[in-house]
């Protein structure tokens, strides 16, 4: 169980933290034309529901004491990006939003040359604080090269993990 291992990570590390990304891991998916698309791509945000055993699932996991939690999530415009705090300001209050990492392609925060490494980017700034981090997410690319960059530093998880 997906609680468990972080509950032992947690046990044997002084400070963990866990990057959580929103497209796909805790905001829904939509279907436009018979191919699956970020729906932040359309602007509806703020209409898509959370999943909800996945936002569960990290209520209990921000209990743990020596965890902080992290949203890290790419937005193609500064608008989607909006449109995320405002979801989870609705919707995950329990996380800080001192500890939101929004990553604004439009303000070229990232690109598509950047775009799998950025997040493993990200997490090394904040290595200096926490003995493992811990990122959950649903794209595999990203999930590979964090695995690759951060090396014995993280844990990564695909999303599925928590479902299981």
């Amino acid at each position: 169980m997906f609680l468990d291992k972080v509950k032992e990570i947690c046990s044997e590390n002084k400070k963990v933290a866990m990057f959580i990304d929103m497209d796909g891991t805790i905001v829904e998916y939509r279907i436009f034309d018979g191919e699956m698309q970020i729906i932040a791509a359309h602007e509806q945000l703020l209409n898509e529901k959370p999943i909800t055993p996945i936002i569960e699932v990290l209520k209990e996991i921000d209990k743990i004491e020596n965890i902080d939690l992290y949203i890290l999530s790419l937005a193609k415009t500064t608008k989607i990006k909006e449109e995320k705090k405002v979801w989870l300001r609705k919707y995950t209050s329990f996380i800080k939003e001192e500890n939101w990492i929004l990553i604004d392609k439009e303000k070229g925060e990232y690109n598509s040359e950047n775009r799998n490494n950025i997040k493993a980017e990200k997490m090394k700034e904040k290595l200096s604080k926490y003995d493992k981090v811990i990122l959950l997410d649903d794209d595999h690319k990203i999930l590979k090269q964090t695995n690759k960059d951060l090396n014995n530093s993280a844990y990564v998880f695909h999303i599925s993990s928590v479902l299981i």
